[in-house]
């Protein structure tokens, strides 16, 4: 009972000493065109602050307490910082260390410019407009996933809605018994092996070698041993490409990305420090993302792609800063501000491995709950999961960011 008190003091407490709300603008970088800058806001958010991390091995702690509700921006005035600034005094804001963030009102129906026609010897890109509307667009167009070093990836598993409320896995890989089921590697190493390479495009899709570093001339499944800086690879499925996966790269090698509006990812990865490649491109900053396949099929680091016209990218976790230990979010819907993320960020493992779920779905106008389950138990993904397990995957544990997306 005095236990219990105590944290109904502590309660009343932080609820009336927070008092205001202000927005906060966050500058993010993108991972799809070097050298981009998109401009987000944390605005009508709101936190969900639970007494302790999830990882607190406290046998006190409840994760469920029932505690107030306050909004991101208050716990923002509480503590925020300016960071990774540049020769220009560009940087990224961050505010509190938390457990999970869960986006609303993420649909955002509208149009894209979608790539029609290439040709790798002129350089020529014609593009014409498409619309895109239904549940969670226009991230329920196909996906794939990005992966750059320096990471350890163990496994992970993407599910697609069954029945009764359950979900079933189309792709999984694990890394320990060298299994890729539904799954393919990809980069952009064209000419090494497969693909294309040269012309003002530079290099197309291609098979991966093991190590993420180079091309291959065929599928190739990721090894079990750490990513080093400047490795970068893509996942889809192994179902290759047809006319559902609109105007592809002549040449390219494409397969189609993972299908539906609502869908279950889940990792298990670290991602360790290399301060050996700090000052170089690309070093040290790993991160994990989601990109409408349409980009990559076309030319990622090109600017002959949807990208800029806003057909989708989703910043699950990436370090923006070499050496940087905080991951943000960012949802990138092109250059023309419609892109927005949440200033609160997730702890980098740079030690062990953490498993981590994205859940996305229709409630809300379009959610997407991104969570840090904490460090990893070594137990492999199942090949299904049940309609309590999604719900506990997207239930509220520890410190807990809501972010809603602004209108635009």
């Amino acid at each position: 009972m005095v236990l219990k008190m105590f944290w109904l003091l502590v309660s009343l407490l932080i609820l009336s000493a927070l008092n205001g709300v202000t927005s906060v603008a966050v500058s993010r970088s993108s991972s799809s065109l070097s050298g981009s800058v998109s401009t987000s806001s944390n605005g009508n958010s709101s936190i969900v602050a639970r007494m302790m991390s999830p990882y607190d091995t406290d046998p006190d702690f409840n994760p469920h307490l029932n505690v107030p509700n306050l909004t991101s921006d208050e716990l923002c005035q509480r503590g925020k910082t300016f960071e990774d600034v540049d020769a220009n005094g560009h940087g990224n804001w961050y505010c509190q260390k938390v457990d999970q963030i869960i986006y609303t009102k993420v649909t955002k129906p509208g149009t894209y410019r979608e790539v029609t026609f290439m040709d790798n010897q002129s350089g020529e890109c014609i593009m014409s407009s498409r619309e895109f509307k239904g549940d969670l667009a226009p991230y329920n167009e196909p996906l794939s996933i990005v992966f750059r070093g320096p990471l350890r990836l163990k496994q992970f598993s993407v599910y697609t809605p069954g029945g009764g409320g359950s979900y079933n896995r189309i792709g999984e890989y694990h890394a320990a018994s060298r299994t890729r089921n539904g799954i393919m590697f990809l980069g952009n190493r064209g000419g090494a092996g497969s693909g294309v390479a040269g012309g003002p495009f530079g290099a197309s899709l291609s098979y991966v070698s093991t190590d993420g570093l180079s091309g291959a001339s065929g599928p190739q499944t990721i090894h079990d041993a750490p990513l080093v800086s400047h490795a970068e690879f893509i996942a889809t499925t192994d179902q290759p490409c047809d006319g559902s996966c609109g105007y592809r790269r002549p040449g390219a090698v494409t397969y189609k990305g993972f299908p539906g509006s609502a869908r279950v990812f889940l990792f298990e990865f670290s991602m360790p420090d290399e301060p050996q490649h700090n000052g170089e491109a690309g070093g040290n900053e790993p991160a994990l993302w989601l990109l409408n396949s349409r980009i990559p099929n076309t030319a990622q680091y090109h600017e002959c792609n949807c990208w800029k016209s806003g057909c989708g990218e989703l910043d699950i976790f990436e370090i923006l800063h070499q050496g940087q230990t905080k991951a943000l979010s960012t949802f990138q819907l092109g250059g023309d501000g419609k892109s927005a993320g949440d200033a609160n960020w997730l702890q980098r493992p740079t030690g062990g491995p953490i498993k981590l779920a994205v859940v996305m779905d229709a409630t809300k106008g379009g959610t997407v709950s991104i969570k840090n389950m904490g460090a990893s138990n070594g137990e492999r993904f199942g090949g299904s999961l049940s309609s309590s397990q999604v719900e506990g995957l997207k239930a509220k544990n520890g410190l807990v960011s809501e972010f809603v997306y602004p209108n635009h």
